[in-house]
């Protein structure tokens, strides 16, 4: 036994308006095969749906039942289709995004609220305070959709656009002599215990390259992979760190900012997976870009 939709829409119609002639009309076809249509629903189940008399259609019991559940059925196909189409489209569905570092504080909380307004039909999870090797193991296993990471980006099988380049700077203890200096350079931190990233981090990478290019080798006291938790030992005075710019959205006490001389920059980039096919990421990837450049215009004097 089963209900062929189209059946079920003609008992909806014939339902709702009593009567076979107008039901016709607002389906827009003839009433024969329109009451053929029903004659076989109602052979199909095994019972009568309608009271028939000339002038008027009265339900059964079933008839009853029938309208109430196939109306509910009938909007729940309508809307499983638009839903359907929306998602094929990349105007629905849901995404897993993952920030690296201090993007976590600047850029995270406006992609959420632009991507709500913007893409109304999107549900985003997000995860921050991660490293760039960390996010390309979720994005490889496929835990992650979207990621804002440091560059290099070295795998063949993600794609990636770089969308940003930010200054690396010095936080300061407040208490730090290094704080009657405008202007640092790198035997500045020649003496000097550091706080850093894990030697495995695209921010570590590019900063040792710079101290070996002066000839000197950084001496760590503390790493951590959280900006936050570094952020917080500088201000407990633990040492100086050299952090991207975007870490001045992290409002912590305790820590002065300084530019040093021939400071590296570190490259802002978002990537996802080679053979993605979904037009949502490729929607959401657009409009991170565009929410990137506005926030660099903003920052630019």
């Amino acid at each position: 036994m089963s209900i062929d939709t189209r059946q079920l829409r003609y008992f909806v119609a014939v339902a709702e308006e009593r009567h076979f002639g107008r039901a016709a009309q607002r389906l827009l076809i003839a009433q024969p095969p329109l009451s053929q249509q029903i004659r076989l629903l109602e052979r199909s189940l095994g019972t009568e749906l309608l009271t028939r008399t000339t002038r008027r259609v009265d339900l059964n019991p079933a008839g009853e039942l029938l309208l109430e559940r196939g109306k509910r059925i009938l909007f729940e196909l309508e809307t499983l289709v638009a839903d359907v189409k929306k998602v094929g489209d990349g105007l629905k569905g849901s995404l897993r995004i993952g920030f690296t570092g201090a993007t976590t504080y600047g850029l995270m909380p406006r992609v959420v609220r632009e991507t709500s307004q913007s893409l109304e039909g999107i549900l985003l999870s997000v995860s921050g305070e991660m490293l760039t090797p960390q996010l390309v193991e979720e994005l490889e296993a496929h835990r992650l959709d979207v990621v804002v990471l440091r560059a290099p980006v070295p795998l063949a099988n993600i794609d990636h656009v770089i969308v940003a380049s930010e200054q690396i700077i010095a936080a300061i203890p407040s208490n730090s002599s290094l704080t009657t200096k405008a202007t640092l350079t790198f035997d500045d931190f020649a003496d000097q215990d550091m706080v850093g990233y894990p030697e495995d981090s695209a921010m570590s990478h590019a900063i040792s390259a710079r101290f070996l290019e002066h000839g000197l080798t950084p001496r760590y006291a503390h790493r951590v992979r959280e900006t936050s938790a570094l952020l917080s030992l500088v201000a407990a005075g633990m040492g100086p760190a050299l952090v991207p710019q975007s870490v001045r959205a992290f409002n912590l006490g305790g820590t002065v900012y300084r530019e040093v001389e021939d400071a590296p920059t570190t490259e802002l980039a978002i990537a996802w997976r080679s053979d993605e096919k979904s037009h949502l990421v490729e929607r959401f990837v657009t409009l991170l870009q565009e929410i990137v450049r506005d926030e660099q215009k903003e920052k630019t004097p």
